[in-house]
């Protein structure tokens, strides 16, 4: 891998031209050789190129320029020996019987009309081959970023459509290695209209494809473009409707762009609601999505959820990854679908951190990793990875500086809470809460004194559903009664969950550990730090190893606090039996244990 960074270096479309301009030239003439341990010549070995010009002074018409360069070079070579242009490429391939073209893995790929197994290749038709290999570039643009140039036309320079054409040919692809396969354009004043071209580019690359240009066409797979505010629902939609229209004559799913990232853009349920409609209509167009920092709230959460769902449903398409952290609008509900998603593993990693999600959220996340653990197949994805940290679902009594408002939970003031039963125990409740709006979990809250020695009581003497009991409660039950239904494989499933800066007590990390020692059926991670919680408990924690000794101490603690509940409970339902009355409803009654809300340091 080369990399070059020229960031922050106040380079104009001039300097920054040039430099792509030579770059090319010399990777063009580019003719190392190595030598094996005979002496012999060999190929040089692939060569992967990362360029970033990150934070300059290039405007609309440079970043055009910029485009176009990349464009421009081909590399299919043509029947005299040189490099064209994209369609002179495209001729060739229509000409030919059987070409050979590099793909965005940098590998070389032979596409035939006919089955290879019904067809023979004479000595001169391998030589001529061979000479075409040896004349293919042994490099890659593997990414460009431009990110922190103001070229979008919602800055101080106005739309420019010179860009917005440039971006359009640069998508519909071609036969160019030196068009990148991950582009950055964050923070570049970027608006719908790009995101239109884009979209065009991406549907006139299907369309020629489909015409007779077979080979997998070059262009950008990873966009990145956070942080452009102005894309907002509309440059959602456009973008959303290259991918659900974007499809192989052959019915096969087919993955349009391997990544998507519109983070901090503006967008909100309808935007989230368009790209779920793509991700259902045409399974496996997308494998990362990242949607962070919008303006999401739980129906676009819930769509997305159920997309996800049908895709796998409809062709088995497993989504790699969805991020939808702080969206402070997305609570239970919206964590409820994206749950069901993972139980049927459409989904390998959902991160939601800094939402809205409580104990009614967290714990559907444990009964997504019961189904998981239950799956009758061994097919499919066997690592999943949560992230809700952030997320304030924890009882711990929380220490903040007197005045920092910015970070005070909105939910201290609308949860409506209910009084303690007999020793502590009372029903679980429902509520529907803002949650914490932190920006992220970062350790900046800490180090920048945003938590200090003053305490401030934000729950009082009340109690509240805790979501990282809640949690394990559902996995710790499901290990109780439902062992029978549980696949015996050797710990083949690995999960990896977030819980930073939860607010978590002791009682929840006690009863995480017990479901860290007590899942029979997978390895179990959990990444408890920034929850005042001792450095080795959370080291123990993220092991995943079973046998240790701490681990083991606060899994039992746990178990033990369970055991002395259920005696209490058992007591009082015989008291109340002995004088023909009782302290319970019926409902109440038929809880378990692991349905309760208790103050845990009353039964220390």
């Amino acid at each position: 891998l080369l990399s070059i960074d020229v960031s922050s270096n106040d380079l104009d479309d001039g300097a920054a031209v040039s430099l792509m301009e030579e770059l090319m030239s010399l990777l063009k003439s580019r003719d190392d050789v190595a030598h094996d341990s005979e002496g012999g010549t060999i190929a040089p070995l692939p060569l992967s190129i990362k360029l970033a010009l990150v934070m300059n002074n290039l405007s609309p018409s440079g970043a055009s320029r910029l485009f176009e360069v990349m464009k421009n070079v081909t590399a299919i070579p043509t029947e005299d020996g040189n490099a064209g242009d994209g369609e002179a490429a495209i001729e060739m391939e229509n000409e030919s019987d059987s070409v050979m073209v590099l793909d965005n893995s940098s590998k070389i790929n032979e596409i035939t009309d006919e089955d290879t197994t019904n067809k023979t290749t004479s000595a001169d038709q391998t030589s001529a081959y061979g000479s075409q290999i040896a004349k293919v570039p042994e490099f890659l643009i593997e990414e460009v970023d431009l990110s922190f140039n103001d070229i979008g036309g919602h800055g101080i320079h106005p739309p420019n459509v010179q860009l917005l054409n440039s971006a359009r040919k640069l998508f519909e692809g071609g036969g160019a290695a030196f068009i990148p396969r991950t582009l950055s354009l964050e923070n570049c004043g970027l608006g719908p209209a790009f995101c239109r071209q884009i979209g065009r580019g991406i549907l006139n690359a299907f369309e020629r494809k489909h015409i007779g240009a077979r080979s997998l066409r070059y262009r950008p797979s990873v966009l990145r473009m956070g942080g452009n505010d102005a894309i907002g629902d509309a440059g959602a939609v456009a973008l959303a409707a290259a991918l659900r229209l974007a499809m192989d004559n052959d019915g096969d799913d087919t993955c349009v762009l391997e990544e998507l990232d519109i983070s901090s853009c503006g967008v909100g349920d309808v935007g989230a609601e368009a790209l779920a409609l793509a991700l259902s209509s045409n399974p496996g167009c997308l494998k990362r999505l990242n949607l962070s920092n919008n303006k999401i709230t739980n129906a676009g959460s819930k769509a997305l959820g159920r997309a996800l769902v049908d895709a796998s449903h409809s062709s088995g398409a497993i989504f790699e990854e969805v991020i939808l952290d702080n969206n402070v609008r997305i609570g239970d509900d919206g964590a409820a679908a994206l749950a069901d998603a993972m139980s049927v593993g459409a989904v390998k990693s959902i991160s939601m951190r800094s939402c809205a999600v409580q104990a009614p959220g967290v714990a559907e996340f444990g009964k997504a990793l019961v189904s998981l653990a239950c799956r009758k197949s061994s097919d499919g994805p066997n690592n999943f990875h949560i992230d809700l940290s952030g997320n304030h679902f924890g009882t711990r009594k929380v220490k903040k500086k007197k005045g920092a408002a910015l970070i005070r939970d909105k939910a201290s003031s609308n949860i409506k809470f209910i009084g303690k039963t007999l020793k502590g125990a009372a029903r679980r409740f429902g509520s529907e809460t803002m949650g914490i709006t932190a920006e992220s979990d970062d350790d900046e809250e800490v180090m920048g004194g945003l938590v200090d020695e003053e305490e401030e009581e934000i729950f009082g003497d009340k109690l509240q559903s805790c979501g990282g009991l809640a949690f394990a409660g559902e996995i710790l039950r499901s290990e109780e009664h439902s062992s029978s239904q549980m696949i015996n494989r050797p710990h083949s499933l690995k999960i990896s969950i977030g819980m930073r800066q939860c607010y978590l007590d002791d009682g929840a990390i006690d009863a995480l550990s017990a479901v860290v020692v007590g899942a029979k059926s997978c390895d179990i991670s959990v990444d408890v730090s920034m929850n005042s919680v001792e450095e080795n408990v959370v080291d123990v924690l993220k092991s995943t190893k079973k046998d240790s000794k701490l681990l083991m101490s606060m899994a039992r603690r746990h178990m033990d606090f369970l055991d002395r509940i259920a005696d209490a409970r058992q007591r009082q339902l015989d008291a109340a039996e002995a004088v023909g009355g009782t302290f319970f409803d019926d409902d109440e009654a038929n809880e378990d244990v692991y349905d309760e809300v208790f103050d845990y340091d009353e039964f220390d």
